[in-house]
Order: structure tokens, then sequence, then C-alpha cells
């Protein structure tokens, strides 16, 4: 049809159903967002399912349908990712190549040579996930597009505080670990030893009772779980110093939790 011969409301039209088929880059992150957010919930329904049976639960025919998932893979490969991307986005903000003559962070293309995206990724052995990485950093707002081929920077620090997606990953992992452990100990036949302790107290707070008790545990349980985590890595470094393989189980850590109802 010539455009001559259309009506101007022929010609909305057709200017509205182009604009539908090309969505704004703010559009496309919540897409993404969504489906990340909805493949998150179902590997924590997963992980559910397949911990439950191990108890000796009946599991219900609405629960069958949830395929039971062992370990939150997709879960840990976003909070690696989002570790990842905070390493690039302080390299991008402190190194000379990055920088303009006043110490702000240049604008860079996304590939190329130094500096670039591309550049970024490939400095610690990420070139392969530098797409997903990419995704992210706009996702998280480490970065935004300036153009059609370049990136701004906005910020190297990426708090889970405040994303929903971060802490729904963030619980389906901690929800995998806290079930595993708790099948472990269900275990009947061994030494109450070698069970991994768990002691619970539930006491009611007020908001402004809880706001103290933040406050004054912060620090200690900080404290006790960076130093705690130290001596894993460290068993690690003897290991690689003696020649041989480092144990797998080491990288657990130690995780604390005060709950807010």
């Amino acid at each position: 049809m010539n455009p001559s011969q259309t009506s101007p409301r022929q010609r909305l039209d057709i200017t509205d159903s182009s604009r539908k088929r090309t969505p704004s880059p703010r559009s496309r992150t919540r897409v993404l967002e969504a489906e990340t957010r909805s493949h998150l919930g179902r590997e924590l329904l997963g992980v559910c399912a397949h911990a439950l049976p191990q108890f000796g639960v009946k599991v219900s025919p609405a629960l069958r349908k949830i395929p039971p998932v062992r370990a939150a893979l997709y879960a840990r490969r976003l909070l690696a990712d989002a570790d990842s991307a905070t390493k690039l986005h302080t390299h991008w903000q402190s190194h000379a190549d990055y920088l303009e003559d006043d110490g702000r962070p240049r604008v860079i293309p996304i590939q190329g040579p130094t500096p670039s995206f591309e550049a970024l990724c490939k400095e610690y052995g990420l070139t392969q996930q530098s797409e997903r990485l990419l995704a992210l950093s706009c996702q998280f707002g480490l970065c935004t597009r300036s153009g059609a081929n370049r990136l701004a920077y906005v910020s190297d620090v990426l708090l889970m505080t405040g994303h929903p997606t971060l802490m729904l990953a963030r619980a389906a992992v901690t929800m995998e670990r806290f079930l595993r452990t708790c099948v472990y100990n269900a275990k009947p036949g061994r030494p109450l030893s070698e069970s991994l302790g768990d002691r619970t107290a539930e006491v009611d707070l007020s908001e402004e009772e809880f706001g103290g008790l933040s406050r004054a545990t912060r620090r200690y349980l900080s404290s006790f779980i960076e130093s705690t985590d130290r001596l894993l890595l460290a068993g690690v470094a003897r290991d690689k110093r003696r020649g041989r393989a480092a144990k797998a189980r080491r990288r657990c850590g130690v995780t604390a939790f005060v709950f807010h109802d």
C-alpha cells in the first residue's frame, strides 16, 4: 500500500504496530527479570520436591508434577555472575585505561580491544560468559547502554537488598543447603557427634528491639563468618601447595541467620 493513499489514522496504526515490534531496553529488562524469577521459582520448588521424600513424606500428586532439583545450579550461577560483574566494574572504575583524564570512568564500546567490555571479560577469563554478564550488568544497574554499542559506567556495588531477583536466588541456594543439612541430620543410626548441630530459640521482639539486636550482633556475626571462611580457604591453599586436590566440600563456608518475621 502506498503511504500517500492511507488515511492519517491508518498511518498512525502502522507506526504504532512498528513500535510494538521493537521493545525498549527497559521493556526487555522487565521481560528478562520475569523469566529469571520464574526459573528461580521453579528451582526453589524443585529443591523442596527433592528433599521431602527423603524425610519419608508421601508427596501429593500436585507436588509430584514439580521436577525435583538436587542442587540450585541456576541460582548459584546467577549469584556467581553477579559477583563477576562487580569485579569487572571495579576494574573499569579503577584502571587508567578505562578512565578519562579527570578520573571519571570512560564510556566504552561493548566489543573491541582495551578499553571495552569484551576486553574486561577477557582480562578475568570470562569471555564465554560475556553476553550473560553484559545483560546482567544492565539488568541490575551496574552500567547502562549509551547508544547502540557503547556502555556507561554506573556503579561497581551490587547489594542483594532491594533486588527481589537476587534475593530469590539467595533463597533457593540457602534452602538447598538448609534442607540438605536437615536430611543429613535426620538419618538414623549415626552417633550424635556426626550431626551438624541445630539449636533454635524463638523470641518475639519489637521493631526497636530487633534493630538493637541487629546492630549489636552484625559485626560479630560478620567477623565469625569471615574468619571461618578464611580458614576454609587456607585449607584449600594448603592442599594446593602439597600437590593434592582440594577437598570438594571445603567451599561450603558458614552462614548465620537472624530471621525477621
